[in-house]
């Protein structure tokens, strides 16, 4: 991943949100609860903690530490593409 001093932040746009297209806006696309279909509507539902994914729900129901894993009735996301979400979170959660 990134090396010490590369200052080069995860694109939401380009990388995040393609993770969510594929793996969680089947469930979370448009009815009820947690919507992931737009960085706008992520941020609405409290469930990242900019600067912080230990703190992140987001990144608790990723791993399973908090209730169901997600997502639900799939294979996890494989560690990798959760570290990338973990990082981009640390990095700020920027909308960029």
């Amino acid at each position: 991943l990134l090396s010490d001093g590369d200052c080069t932040n995860i694109s939401y746009t380009a990388t995040i949100q393609p993770i969510f297209s594929t793996n969680c806006t089947g469930c979370h696309g448009g009815s009820g609860g947690l919507h992931l279909t737009s960085y706008s509507l992520l941020m609405e539902n409290d469930v990242v903690n900019p600067g912080n994914s230990a703190a992140s729900q987001l990144i608790k129901k990723l791993k399973g530490t908090a209730g169901t894993q997600m997502p639900k009735n799939q294979n996890p996301l494989d560690d990798a593409t959760i570290d990338l979400i973990e990082t981009w979170i640390d990095e700020g959660a920027l909308n960029n």
